[in-house]
């Protein structure tokens, strides 16, 4: 039996999925927060005949590459980067959702939300309320929210923002925008650390990432140009086979 172009058609089918993979990191290499999607490959050998060994590549799976992004500076007292482990909760209509993009805004009823309007949450899971008369806000490296009044010679706290983590971050499902949803409970994450006045980066490299991009289409052009060509070397034989009958 001649598996070449099964064993081609297997190569290829992988490279166009890291291909796809390889292209949405590039897309979102700006996106706050994003974290890169890899993929693991693996080798399937069977014997199809005597002394010979045939090879599938077979797709494992995809998983989320968890290094922490580049922290740039903003100067929003509204922005913070989650530093080393540990995820933003966000409320959604759909539930409760996990991000690292901790650009945030005060809404029109006094609530902190992410930019797209859904709340932020606290340690204990409730939207945190900034009052109408702060002058200013202060978010200290654990997270604690405090605020400036008018005519109050200290700071106010007022909440403490929620960093939750899981045991299996693998186990997350991603989602469009940088959100993930929990497929197991997480927990809170008590020693939880941001930075103010900043934003975490995507850690995509979009230099390698390039670089990759063009080495699997080159590779995928091969292949493809490969399976055309024991295509067109199957079809020749058959033709010249059915001339000699």
């Amino acid at each position: 039996m001649d598996t070449s172009l099964y064993v081609n058609l297997s190569y290829q089918s992988s490279l166009n999925r890291r291909l796809e993979l390889v292209a949405n990191n590039i897309a979102n290499v700006n996106t706050t927060g994003f974290k890169a999607e890899r993929i693991m490959f693996d080798q399937y050998t069977f014997q199809s005949g005597p002394a010979k060994d045939v090879s599938y590549v077979i797709d494992r799976a995809s998983y989320t590459d968890l290094s922490t992004g580049s922290i740039n500076q903003t100067g929003n007292q509204l922005d913070v980067a989650v530093v080393g482990e540990g995820w933003l909760q966000v409320e959604t209509p759909e539930g409760v959702k996990y991000t690292r993009d901790g650009r945030m805004i005060i809404n029109s009823n006094q609530e902190l939300t992410a930019l797209d309007g859904s709340p932020i949450l606290d340690q204990g899971g409730a939207r945190i309320f900034i009052p109408e008369q702060a002058q200013s806000v202060d978010i200290s490296q654990a997270g604690t929210i405090s605020v400036n009044l008018e005519g109050e010679p200290l700071p106010i706290e007022i909440a403490r923002i929620g960093i939750i983590d899981f045991n299996d971050p693998q186990n997350l499902v991603r989602e469009e925008g940088g959100r993930y949803t929990g497929a197991a409970e997480g927990f809170l994450k008590e020693d939880g650390s941001v930075q103010q006045f900043a934003i975490e980066g995507s850690n995509i490299n979009p230099v390698k990432e390039i670089v990759k991009l063009m080495e699997l289409s080159r590779a995928y052009t091969q292949v493809a140009e490969s399976s055309n060509d024991i295509h067109k070397t199957k079809k020749d034989s058959i033709a010249r086979l059915s001339k000699n009958q």
